[in-house]
């Protein structure tokens, strides 16, 4: 009972207006700024127009049949785009338009030199033979990538009896093959990320308010009351605590709706392991900054505290995504809190992050990490403040 009142005591007290505005109104501004700045950096699209290709099918008539069959299969499967006709042999496969050549194969070249189109290619008995314009790389990629599809495609029909309608009665080449889409798991965007890495490192911030819990009561010189109340030092710790985790949690849950509501930010459909996650890294805020006020002294402890924060921020991940290259940047972004907190929460949220602890998935890796590292700071203050007469 003594424990809540305590902590209702903290929660009714105004600590410092001023920080609980920064703990607010920064990480949403933060939000917004590196979200919209850094937003190519998570950009995995390029924006490609129409491609237009030129063609010629000439020699053994299966395989211009089959070179023509094969396109405008792919057409009736994905739709080509709207107002195409395809009597007018233009054929448009996924964005890529093929023209056949009316001119010579000279003339024809020099078209794609002088940029109407963006490659030629000839299909015939002897295979396929292609002239891009390398000063269009994306788009020459595209075509070239097609059309290795195309030839595999071909040499599948030529090997297979059935697919070439040898058998009698078989069917048809185009029944023999069929074409998947696979869809590449859920990835953050820039808001998305910022979201959860400038939450987080705000969140490490509180080890600067929370060193200065008891210090405080020192200050204003309620120590000895609460000394000479019918309190004991477990419970005047352990209150002060959990005032500060309920206040913080609170702050963060709001960041957490803000970012959400006002710029679309993906936190997942699981809010409870997102909040416990959070929650945890809140525990292991407070818990080192109480340990470092215990252990360095009020005045020391904030110096070295700021750094903390610094080099946790710049190695975990709260101003640019950290890729694991297996080098030796790469290896101490697995000492910072942030780094494993911040995957703990990526894996909540859209899965298929690797657990700094093997045999273990990343956000209860987050949870185990932040809450031990939180018993071995509040161990150590507890153990510091026994030995002491007053707080």
């Amino acid at each position: 009972m003594n424990v809540w009142r305590i902590a209702m005591k903290e929660l009714m007290t105004s600590r410092d207006p001023a920080m609980l505005i920064f703990m607010l109104a920064t990480p949403v501004l933060l939000i917004l700024i590196l979200g919209s700045v850094l937003s190519g950096n998570f950009n995995g699209k390029e924006a490609v127009g129409t491609v237009r290709v030129l063609y010629s099918a000439s020699g053994d008539e299966a395989a211009k049949e089959h070179w023509e069959s094969w396109i405008g299969r792919s057409i009736d499967e994905t739709g080509g785009l709207e107002g195409t006709e395809r009597g007018d042999r233009e054929i448009i496969v996924k964005g890529i338009a093929f023209d056949e050549a009316k001119m010579g194969e000279q003339a024809a070249i020099d078209e794609v030199k002088n940029g109407g189109y963006i490659g030629y290619a000839t299909i015939g008995d002897e295979g396929i033979r292609y002239y891009g314009n390398d000063r269009i790389g994306a788009e020459n990629a595209i075509v070239q990538g097609l059309l290795s599809a195309y030839a595999d495609h071909r040499k599948l029909s030529l090997v297979l009896p059935e697919a070439a309608g040898a058998a009698e009665g078989a069917a048809s080449s185009g029944e023999h093959f069929e074409t998947r889409m696979l869809q590449a798991p859920p990835k953050p965007n820039a808001i998305d990320y910022y979201s959860v890495a400038v939450t987080t490192m705000i969140i490490m911030y509180i080890s600067m308010t929370a060193g200065l819990l008891i210090e405080n009561e020192r200050v204003r010189h309620t120590a000895n009351r609460l000394l000479v109340a019918p309190v004991t030092k477990a419970e005047i710790f352990a209150g002060k605590i959990t005032g500060s985790l309920l206040l913080h949690l609170f702050f963060v849950i709001l960041i957490v709706l803000l970012s959400k509501y006002m710029y679309g930010a993906d936190w997942g459909d699981n809010p409870v392991m997102v909040l416990l996650v959070l929650a945890s890294q809140i525990v292991f805020a407070i818990s080192l900054g109480l340990g470092s006020s215990y252990m360095l002294g009020s005045k020391a402890s904030g110096a070295v505290i700021m750094t903390i924060i610094q080099l946790a921020a710049l190695f975990g991940g709260s101003y640019f995504q950290n890729v694991d290259n297996g080098d030796f940047f790469s290896k101490l972004t697995r000492l910072s809190p942030l780094d494993w907190t911040n995957d703990g929460l990526l894996s909540v949220i859209y899965g298929g992050v690797e657990s700094p602890i093997g045999g273990m998935s990343a956000e209860y890796a987050a949870i185990l990490l932040n809450m031990g590292f939180s018993v071995l700071f509040l161990a150590a203050a507890i153990g510091i403040m026994r030995r002491k007469e007053g707080l």
